[in-house]
């Protein structure tokens, strides 16, 4: 059902079509193109080509760029990644020219979120805050300044740096709760109910993913419906209720193959894979697994990937195809071993956020930190353990004096030897027993 937006929208478009296009023509159908993307992804590509033709054929490049951002965005969301890219690029291309900040700050946080879905985080933080800190020097207002740090939130959430990403959310829950904004609600509802999944606190995380469910079927948001039916669907996977959980993604699934939005498809695919083999029913697992594997390799969805591949292990494990689960183990030990070094060439270590809100004014840094190269972990590890093994082996003592020897074959008191190869450090007391062979049968223990 179509909400408010929506309806006034198509309200001033059937107006406007009665007067000669212009480019009051081009903003309508641009906003309506977005309205409808969430729920009727085919209307807004019409909508937005149309409004791409007006622009071009008027000269509108205001109207143009908006646009491809919106192209972009469609793209994004069906998995198009690098189109979704090139029509942001487009679309930068024009509000350089124009010198519109404001525009340029909106398409770095597209390309951001465009990175974000591929996994790219490195790459997303830093569109996210050049989107950040150009809305800054725009004046922007403060409800516009809080999706910038909810999307932050949302790279600290990818990364598991939770009590980040939850402080960014609370930031942001008190400025869109007093807007009254029910669609960005419903994505902060959404994923704080992530955050505290991942703290494994599934009650809280529970309730807040019926708030967004709530106000996302009475908005009619179909992507965003999908999205929270999938979580719940994680959540009661958690909680080993693997028939509520399939239920859960069944309807996710089905909503996000009607949108054709296929990186939610490939997901939940996955997703329901793991779920079947739990409940037994391992054809139709296999069925489900092969489909979202085979979506995530043409999608390049490297975590989705993962997933897939850890599904397909424990399903051939249970089917007894010894081979089949072998052959995906080590496919899954390459991606993951890919995927992780990876990581750690990428600038997410300790990228940090600062930001406060007294009076009216608020100042936001972010500061990366260097990489974590492979070789310096490696040698953090190869000192760890070397200290591990300095006390470990047989260890040579004296039945009758207690002396320990060493490996040069000298015999030293234990208390020596211990001081000489840990870090600890000796200091003298009498037990219990000594102090009544010493002192006598006058000795109490306290």
């Amino acid at each position: 059902m179509p909400n408010e937006e929506v309806i006034a929208l198509e309200k001033e478009l059937e107006r406007l079509r009665l007067e000669p296009a212009g480019s009051e023509l081009t903003v309508i159908l641009n906003k309506l193109a977005y309205a409808y993307f969430n729920s009727d992804p085919r209307k807004a590509k019409t909508c937005v080509l149309e409004a791409q033709d007006i622009a071009g054929r008027l000269e509108l490049p205001a109207e143009q760029a908006q646009s491809f951002r919106t192209l972009g965005i469609i793209s994004c969301e069906k998995g198009n990644f690098a189109e979704a890219i090139s029509y942001c690029r487009k679309s930068m291309e024009i509000f350089k020219q124009l010198g519109d900040k404001k525009g340029m700050a909106i398409i770095h946080g597209t390309m951001a979120t465009t990175y974000k879905f591929q996994g790219m985080i490195d790459k997303a933080l830093e569109h996210y805050h050049e989107s950040l800190t150009q809305k800054q020097e725009c004046g922007a207002s403060e409800e516009e300044l809080a999706l910038c740090y909810f999307n932050i939130g949302s790279c600290f959430s990818s990364l598991l740096r939770l009590e980040q990403a939850q402080s960014f959310y609370e930031y942001v829950r008190k400025i869109w709760e007093e807007s009254g904004n029910r669609h960005k609600l419903a994505y902060l509802y959404n994923n704080i109910g992530s955050v505290y999944g991942k703290k494994e606190e599934l009650e809280m995380a529970r309730e807040y993913f019926q708030k967004a469910l709530d106000i996302r079927e009475d908005l009619g948001d179909k992507k965003g419906i999908a999205s929270t039916l999938g979580n719940l669907g994680s959540l009661h996977e958690d909680l080993c209720d693997n028939e509520s959980a399939k239920g859960f993604f069944i309807r996710s699934l089905e909503l996000y193959e009607e949108i054709g939005n296929r990186r939610g498809v490939a997901y939940t695919y996955g997703c329901l894979g793991g779920v079947y083999t739990a409940l037994g029913r391992l054809d139709e697992a296999e069925e489900c697994i092969m489909k979202g594997l085979e979506i995530t390799r043409k999608l390049k969805l490297e975590d989705w990937e993962i997933l897939c591949l850890e599904n397909a292990t424990k399903l051939y494990e249970e089917k007894g195809d010894l081979q089949k689960a072998l052959m995906y183990s080590r496919e899954l030990i390459t991606s993951l071993d890919e995927h992780l070094n990876g990581k750690s060439m990428e600038k997410i270590a300790g990228l940090q956020v600062q930001f406060e809100t007294e009076k009216k004014e608020r100042e936001a840094e972010i500061y990366r930190l260097k990489n974590v190269e492979l070789s310096s972990m490696n040698d953090q590890l190869r000192d760890a353990l070397a200290d591990v093994r300095r006390l470990q082996g047989m260890l040579p003592i004296c039945a009758n004096c207690k002396k320990v020897r060493d490996d040069d074959g000298y015999w030293q008191q234990i208390e020596s030897y211990i001081a000489d190869h840990s870090d600890a450090k000796i200091t003298h007391g009498i037990c219990p027993e000594c102090s009544i062979k010493l002192y006598g049968k006058d000795y109490t223990r306290e």
